[in-house]
């Protein structure tokens, strides 16, 4: 049979859902050595390559010349649609809701959450309106769905009404480049005389989760300067590069540029370094569908201040120290309270072990593959 993998996102990005997909598809591929797997990738100028053993690739263009809002659209309605339509597969699987399947194929996809119905508010109109109705139209043409969550999977049955059977959880898991090589107490001394402020003493909170816009940086911004303006001296380091959005949202850059420091896209074992030498870590995000950042936290014993959502109390348990992400005075007190309770014993979770993780997905896919042989032999 042939299988036609969606592998967008790994062509696209490097981490999220493309960093979920990445650690899970080699091993279905693996395991399934009778099957004609096909990866169908994007392709042009600023595009990751993708390429899997055991995979064929079947390449298609990335719509480069179109104005980049349209980008998006035109990949996933016409060329993906095309490109199925080619290769006319026995199976699709997509790691996102977002490529438009065909009527009558079976598919499988993934809905790592329902942020764009859960903090509508946060985007704008037209992105919110684009992916909510890809997701409506998707959920109802797919033969199963997968997601990362308990919690996820109790929205998919509430909101969208989905049957519990037709869903299943393969959770993410931490990088195995994350934790390879335990990084030397001097190599973190170092990196914390590097991201401090020399001779000042100044606390290390650390912020990895991006800019997107469930995120809730600018309610982190107000909670900071609620700590700043009490005369505590804290420097937010921040994953990833100074984006003109932070610009707007950190006014003061240029005369307090002690306070936010961007550390740049980090390679996971860097990443590492920067969890162990912070004093604290914090996550005000509205809405998740799983929050690697809390398994990252808990893997190196930093402290975590994060948002009181089901998702990360489900990931964290008692680990964090929770807050309403819409009370930004809560959320600086949380600020505090992670930055004053010192480093905890590192804790790992078995649900979330790599292996874990695989045969979850193993076993999710393989129900849905033989379904489909046995249809296809009919």
């Amino acid at each position: 049979m042939r299988v036609a993998i969606d592998v967008k996102n790994l062509a696209l990005y490097g981490g999220g859902i493309a960093h979920w997909a990445a650690q899970i598809l080699p091993a279905w591929i693996a395991a399934n050595p009778g099957e004609e797997m096909v990866l169908v990738v994007p392709q042009g100028e600023g595009l990751r390559k993708v390429a899997i053993g055991g995979a064929q690739i079947a390449g298609v263009p990335w719509p480069n010349r179109l104005p980049r809002p349209l980008r998006h659209p035109f990949y996933d309605n016409v060329v993906f649609p095309r490109a199925i339509a080619s290769l006319r597969p026995g199976l699709i699987f997509s790691p996102y809701h977002d490529v438009r399947l065909p009527c009558g194929t079976p598919a499988v996809i993934t809905v790592h959450d329902l942020c764009y119905l859960d903090a509508a508010a946060c985007y704008p109109r037209h992105l919110r309106t684009y992916y909510v109705a890809m997701l409506r139209t998707n959920v109802a043409r797919t033969r199963h769905v997968l997601t990362v969550s308990e919690a996820s999977r109790e929205r998919l049955v509430t909101v969208l009404g989905l049957p519990r059977r037709m869903i299943s959880v393969v959770p993410n898991d931490l990088d195995p480049e994350f934790g390879a090589v335990p990084p030397n107490p001097e190599v973190v001394s170092r990196w914390r005389s590097t991201h401090g402020s020399g001779t000042e003493q100044r606390a290390l909170l650390l912020y990895p989760g991006g800019i997107e816009y469930r995120k809730n940086v600018s309610g982190l911004m107000t909670a900071l300067r609620s700590v700043w303006n009490s005369g505590e001296r804290v420097t937010l380091l921040v994953t990833g590069d100074l984006e003109p959005r932070w610009k707007g949202l950190f006014p003061e850059l240029d005369t307090h540029p002690e306070r936010v420091r961007f550390l740049g896209r980090l390679p996971p074992e860097e990443l590492r370094i920067a969890y162990l030498g912070a004093d604290a870590v914090v996550y005000p995000s509205l809405c998740e569908g799983f929050g690697r950042v809390c398994l990252e936290a808990m893997a190196t014993g930093a402290p975590l201040a994060c948002s009181d959502l089901p998702v990360l109390h489900e990931v964290a348990a008692d680990y964090a120290s929770y807050f309403d992400p819409m009370d930004t005075q809560a959320m600086a007190d949380s600020i505090r309270v992670a930055l004053a309770s010192g480093r905890q014993a590192a804790r790992t979770d078995a649900r979330y072990a790599p292996g874990t993780v695989r045969q979850a997905f193993l076993e999710a896919m393989g129900a849905v593959l033989d379904q489909a042989r046995k249809e296809a032999a009919q």
